[in-house]
């Protein structure tokens, strides 16, 4: 590529937190990969040298680390942090900076304010005063997003959810939502994607004929996987052929298999672990459950509905931008898990008619692709809002 065609693009700087793989990881992939490169350039600022930047460097994406960005808090760090951006940026001279995460957001706007860069697009993937806190920790925290969303040009939600939260004056004027695309190229048929993971957790073996419902999420307290074990209970004792599968890592891996030892459901509910490209391996399930507390959009299940999977969730965040009627998925609410267990048993009862909302829901979903979302995506950068809704 020539120097003038390189001069003629326009940059865009893309701002991450973590370089971990996750959500906000992935819709920056995403992005930056589905961009038209004979018209613009994708750079990525990122904390780390993780999944993510190991997935961009080999599609040949730049990317730049900086060693001041870190999720934890402090004073001296965000001084520091703030001074290499602005370094940074200053250099790059970006058509756009675009930032991701609620740690980069507040500093990231405003440096790229400061730096006079001409457009400074925000993404809220979520809003940390939803997490368990003390209310005058969640009141600091919502009036720094505030700041952060009054900063920017325009402040991309992920979901309708995000917005609606954001109740303060004036901010919600500046936000558009569009929901995240996602384009799987192809799913394993459900022999195969049984075979898959019961070689990665042999204990399934024995199994893979019988009833699976299926998560897949970090093994966290917003998950809820407890509430699910609970519902299992009652639910095998009528139906014992049922085996809940659970995909993924995380912090209560020990507590929760201890949970299932003492409860004497080793033979019910299996913890995997992770399992790489995991999303391909969904039509496993005859069921996916997902009982979340919160969830800014829900990626998974919008992964499920492609894969033409049954879906039970809560009705939380921005999963109703997802389910959005009884048509296409069933809801139930958080915390309930009576309510839970009785949509499951009702799945076990008419699955034809769970089928069927599974059949409505990846219709729905076939043109919210990655491809359409870039191109929304790309009207903000030029525009300020995007041409039309995702939904």
């Amino acid at each position: 590529m020539n120097n003038a065609t390189s001069q003629t693009r326009k940059k865009i700087l893309f701002l991450i937190t973590k370089s971990s793989w996750g959500g906000a990881q992935r819709y920056i992939y995403d992005l930056a990969t589905t961009l038209d490169q004979a018209v613009y350039e994708p750079v990525v600022i990122l904390g780390g040298n993780g999944e993510l930047t190991d997935k961009l460097n080999a599609v040949g994406i730049r990317t730049i680390t900086l060693q001041t960005l870190q999720r934890d808090i402090s004073i001296t760090k965000e001084i520091r942090f703030a001074a290499e951006l602005w370094r940074i940026v200053r250099a790059e001279r970006p058509d756009v900076l675009h930032v991701n995460s609620s740690k980069a957001g507040g500093v990231g706007c405003l440096v790229g304010r400061l730096a006079l860069v001409p457009r400074v697009i925000f993404t809220a993937h979520g809003w940390a005063f939803n997490e368990r806190r003390p209310w005058w920790q969640k009141f600091i925290i919502k009036k720094i997003h505030w700041f952060t969303v009054m900063l920017s040009h325009r402040t991309i939600a992920v979901s309708n959810a995000i917005v609606e939260q954001m109740n303060w004056p004036l901010a919600q004027r500046r936000m558009v939502v569009i929901n995240p695309g996602r384009t799987i190229p192809q799913f394993e048929s459900r022999l195969t994607a049984r075979t898959t993971i019961a070689l990665a957790h042999p204990p399934l073996a024995g199994y893979t004929a019988d009833v699976w419902f299926c998560i897949l999420a970090e093994l966290h307290p917003i998950k809820q996987h407890a509430m699910l074990f609970d519902a299992m209970k009652i639910i095998i004792t009528e139906y014992p052929y049922v085996r809940l599968v659970c995909i993924g890592g995380g912090e209560l891996q020990t507590k929760l298999q201890t949970y299932i030892n003492e409860n004497g459901l080793e033979q019910n509910v299996f913890l995997t672990g992770a399992i790489h490209e995991a999303a391909g391996l969904l039509k496993a399930a005859d069921l996916f459950v997902l009982p979340s507390r919160s969830e800014s959009y829900g990626y998974v299940l919008h992964e499920a509905g492609l894969a033409r999977v049954p879906i039970i969730a809560s009705d939380v965040g921005g999963i109703p931008d997802i389910i959005t009627s009884e048509a296409v998925g069933t809801l139930v609410p958080s915390n309930d898990q009576a309510a839970l267990a009785g949509a499951i048993v009702q799945f076990l009862h008419d699955p034809q008619l769970y089928e069927n909302k599974a059949q409505a829901l990846q219709a729905t979903l076939q043109n919210r692709t990655v491809t359409n979302m870039t191109t929304q995506t790309i009207e903000v950068y030029e525009n300020g809002i995007p041409a039309a809704s995702s939904s």
